[in-house]
């Protein structure tokens, strides 16, 4: 191989975003991924949602206060294992430092500016290439079951939508008017925010189109390769040893979620990412009656459903027990258990033992923004971090990696996320 070809570690989201970008601005371009396919991991069947919309970081006070209270439970929106509290100390301390009133609105204006850039680009590219991956545009719907929590809701909207541009706020009849299927539910409900920029779109078949274009333009993945060791020589990048062979190479760039951090540790670099555990049960709706037609969010139980075309998927929980994949049965009874709270005339339709339940590990920055760029060592980047926004941020993250690769200004002011700021 040429070694002005730019090698790219993980064949996710961000490794084929990254590499889809860097082709088409005609750079050569290689994908190692240590799976048998590209996309089998965060990426499979996350929520399915781009929602600039959804872009705080997960921690303010409420969601500290979750955390703690889910302290080895298996049946919280949001848990830790005792077991790992040892190894989160660290980054922990950043996490908490990050989540100070004045800090969290900034870092949430940068998530949304960064993610409407990344939305923008990634409906550019489905109508440039035709992509087909059962998107919409309907936007997404987030309900509030307290007062309380709607009105402070409501009150912060300002801060990140400044025009109010996209934004609806609906009282309970309005909510039912633009899902009806809420209606089962709606003396439970205080109101409800409609974010009409938003999309849907199945992350997996956009990967999977992105694998096609890069290929049949010249691209090279490589699955099945475990990555051993990045070489430096003299603080440069000299080589990517893996199990297969030694890659001559000037650039690396390192798109391994959350198995970035242990790569980047044997070159000397922390990288202050951990795995953040979220899952999601998908059902088939072939058939069945009265499904919903908007994504939702329910503030309350910090759990997503995303009505594909013929499918249904609830997504959330967040576990910080770094890298475990066992699955208690109280993950699926949990999940069932809240799409039965949003949709319990769907849910007494479907068959449960159909469901396909699946997790991935969320690669979660300290203050939670994505680590984006060049590193101490020349010719080392990576794009990472991105946490639950990873299918929001792809194409805009991909877009600021390449404009630094390839020294172009870029659109948008890439400084808040910066790999320098910790590499």
């Amino acid at each position: 191989m040429s070694d002005n070809q730019i090698v790219i570690i993980g064949g996710g989201l961000q490794g084929l975003a990254t590499a889809f970008t860097l082709l088409q601005r005609g750079e050569e371009v290689l994908i190692l991924e240590r799976d048998s396919d590209v996309a089998s991991s965060a990426s499979f069947a996350n929520a399915g949602m781009l929602t600039p919309s959804q872009s705080s970081p997960w921690n303010s006070p409420e969601d500290i206060l979750q955390l703690l209270a889910g302290i080895g439970k298996k049946d919280s929106p949001m848990t830790m294992s005792p077991f790992a509290i040892p190894t989160l100390f660290s980054w922990g301390l950043k996490f908490l430092i990050n989540s100070t009133p004045k800090r969290f609105n900034r870092i949430t204006s940068n998530l949304y500016t960064l993610g409407s850039y990344s939305k923008y680009l990634t409906k550019d590219i489905r109508e440039k290439f035709n992509l087909s991956y059962e998107h919409s545009e309907r936007g997404t719907l987030k309900i509030y079951r307290k007062q309380e929590n709607f009105d402070k809701a409501v009150k912060k909207l300002s801060s990140i939508f400044a025009d109010n541009s996209g934004v609806s706020i609906l009282e309970d009849k309005e909510l039912i008017q633009l899902e009806p299927q809420l209606k089962d539910i709606k003396t439970k409900l205080s109101g409800g925010i409609h974010f009409s920029n938003d999309e849907i779109g199945d992350a997996y078949k956009f990967c999977k189109q992105l694998e096609d274009i890069i290929r049949s333009n010249g691209g090279r993945i490589l699955t099945n390769t475990k990555i051993n060791k990045i070489l430096v020589d003299k603080n440069k990048i000299n080589c990517v040893v893996t199990d297969r062979a030694i890659l001559q190479t000037k650039r690396v760039v390192v798109c391994a979620g959350s198995w970035s951090r242990e790569l980047l540790k044997k070159v000397r670099l922390k990288l202050p990412v951990t795995p953040v555990k979220g899952y999601s049960l998908t059902y088939d709706t072939h058939g069945l009656n009265n499904m919903p037609k908007i994504s939702l969010v329910d503030e309350s139980i910090h759990t997503a459903v995303t009505p594909f075309e013929n499918r249904i998927r609830i997504a959330g929980t967040a576990e910080f027990v770094q890298f475990d994949d066992s699955i208690h049965p109280k993950r699926e009874a949990y999940l069932n258990n809240m799409l039965r709270s949003i949709y319990p005339n769907l849910f007494s339709q479907i068959d449960r033992t159909e469901g396909k339940l699946w997790h991935g590990f969320r690669p979660m920055s300290a203050d939670g923004l994505p680590f984006i760029g060049k590193t101490k060592i020349e010719g080392l980047y990576v794009n990472c971090g991105q946490g639950h926004l990873g299918w929001t941020l792809a194409m805009g993250s991909a877009a600021l990696l390449a404009d630094q690769i390839q020294g172009r200004d870029s659109e948008i002011d890439l400084n808040p996320y910066l790999a320098s700021r910790s590499l």
